[in-house]
């Protein structure tokens, strides 16, 4: 699908939908699925749990959002928001047992959507969907592979999530690096390990920054995890730190038990003894990170493509020929450019609303959900207000200059807060445009985002969903083994451990029960091959 048909998202996915307002709400309601539930006359309320509290100086909640106060207008309905500030956080509320009518499920709950059905916490949608959610089904019909991720393994429905048919969206991290250094020494954007060996030396040894100061960290790091050194390991077909598919066999494995997993620990430990890496990379957080790059001392990292942006404006006027720019995931042993970003996925993996079994009136539940994900709430909550926010001319959406040039000073990404959410996930249908004029800024973004968009994605497995008992054996071996993979991942680059102690290592992560892990995982990763 490319740019020009996905912009025309909203005309594909029109259609008509009735309001919430016909729903009656309250305990005298019928059987949830009961046609007759559309004929009363009150106005819904509903109670919806949010996983992420609203963190804005525009808005204190989702509430005042401009693009929610219209939803509800348009639907006849009342939605209370509990958020984890409230002391409401997820757990706590299972835990409780009492449960709102929709909740937004965070995507690290183990087991996902599939585990709360089967605790008796979220209800089955199918029916409901069939007949009161036309814009969701009209999406779930024409596009089969993302039915395909949403669906349950027994292809129950369970869940309305935010759906990305616009991939391009999705591709927003990768490899980054200074084009004003490359300039400088006299280099081309790396494209292969061992032309990032030679440009990474040459951040080193030629004083890019022009300071008179060896003080160059070629390759940055955050040991919390943002991923620039774990990047590296595709070029040798490895997922340095999480299960993927193998590129030879095509079967589930973990990557660092395949081979190319102790060559690129090799390289990295290489890198590391040349001064080519930041020493300090495992103890370096976001904020450290941030405030080296403020001096001018990275030349290249692994990041998200907000950074473009962000530093593009930090630099403006300090270093006027600042350039940051993205680059393919680089080539090597295993002759692909394979990416090693799992936002590059048809959908968020596991999130999504669902309707509790305590919901009191599901129907209306499922029809507020369904207009929200349908092109007219979509747009609610993507663009906002048209008039306000947004105008439109010659069919295409444009922010207004209450957003682009607050009178309140807040800066675009703020003051679109007032009104929507185009950069934030919600039951809704993501849109490109609206996210691009907040993520692209800048040309060099918005090659990075065609630039990562290219990459080989094979080695990634899709979201899988996990029977009871396999979600908890798997949580309890992978609960070990991360920590140990994370631990030696660090020595092993530090020196602090020799690479010859590989095999030692495999050993161990057998020991801790990799190999259940990897089991569990295939016979999840057949059963999703085997949905439809």
């Amino acid at each position: 699908m490319n740019k020009k048909q996905v912009t025309g998202v909203a005309v594909t996915l029109a259609m008509g939908i009735g309001t919430v307002a016909g729903c009656s709400g309250g305990g005298g309601n019928p059987p949830a699925g009961d046609p007759s539930a559309a004929a009363g006359t009150k106005p819904a309320e509903l109670t919806f749990f949010m996983n992420i509290n609203m963190d804005s100086k525009a808005v204190k909640g989702f509430e005042d959002i401009e693009g929610f106060k219209e939803i509800q207008k348009r639907t006849g309905t009342t939605i209370k928001f509990q958020l984890p500030g409230d002391g409401s956080q997820f757990n706590i509320m299972l835990a409780s047992g009492t449960y709102p009518d929709i909740a937004y499920a965070p995507n690290n709950y183990p087991g996902g959507i599939a585990k709360l059905v089967e605790d008796g916490v979220a209800i089955k949608l199918n029916d409901l969907i069939d007949k009161y959610a036309p814009n969701y089904k009209k999406i779930l019909s024409e596009h089969p592979d993302i039915r395909k991720q949403i669906v349950l393994d027994d292809g129950t429905i369970a869940k309305f999530p935010q759906i990305d048919i616009d991939m391009h969206r999705m591709s927003y991290s990768g490899h980054m690096i200074r084009k004003d250094w490359l300039d400088k020494v006299g280099m081309k954007p790396p494209t292969t390990i061992d032309e990032w060996y030679a440009v990474l030396k040459a951040f080193k040894e030629k004083d890019p920054n022009g300071n008179g100061k060896a003080d160059e960290i070629p390759l940055g790091e955050r040991g919390d995890g943002l991923g620039s050194l774990n990047a590296f390991a595709t070029s040798w077909g490895v997922l340095a730190d999480k299960f993927q598919l193998d590129p030879k066999t095509g079967k589930v494995t973990f990557g660092p038990l395949l081979p190319g997993y102790k060559d690129y620990l090799a390289t990295m430990n290489k890198w590391y003894k040349e001064g080519l890496l930041d020493a300090e990379f495992a103890a370096t957080d976001k904020k450290a990170f941030e405030a080296k790059f403020a001096n001018n001392t990275i030349g290249a990292y692994g990041g998200v493509i907000s950074g473009i942006n962000s530093f593009k404006d930090l630099f403006k006027d300090k270093v006027p020929d600042f350039k940051l720019i993205g680059v393919s995931p680089p080539l090597g042993p295993a002759g692909k450019a394979y990416s090693a970003h799992t936002q590059m996925v048809q959908n968020v993996p596991l999130d999504g609303a669902f309707i509790s079994s305590q919901a009191k009136d599901p129907v209306a539940a499922v029809k507020l959900l369904d207009f929200m994900i349908g092109p007219e709430g979509s747009d609610l909550q993507n663009w906002g207000v048209e008039g306000k926010s947004y105008t439109t001319e010659g069919g295409k959406k444009k922010f207004t200059d209450a957003v682009m040039k607050s009178p309140e000073g807040f800066v675009p990404s703020e003051a679109v807060k007032k009104y929507a959410l185009p950069t934030t996930g919600m039951v809704k249908v993501m849109d490109y445009n609206a996210w691009a004029a907040f993520e692209l800024r800048y040309p060099e973004a918005e090659e990075a985002n065609k630039v990562w968009f290219d990459a080989d994605r094979s080695l990634l497995l899709p979201a899988l969903s996990f029977k009871g008992n396999e979600s908890q054996e798997i949580g309890s071996i992978m609960s070990e083994v991360n920590t140990y993979v994370k631990e030696m991942w660090i020595k092993f680059i530090m020196g602090n451990e020799p690479i010859d102690n590989y095999g030692k290592f495999v050993d161990t992560l057998k020991k801790m029960g990799i190999d259940k892990a990897i089991q569990i995982e295939q016979a999840a990763y057949d059963r999703f091959q085997n949905r439809k």
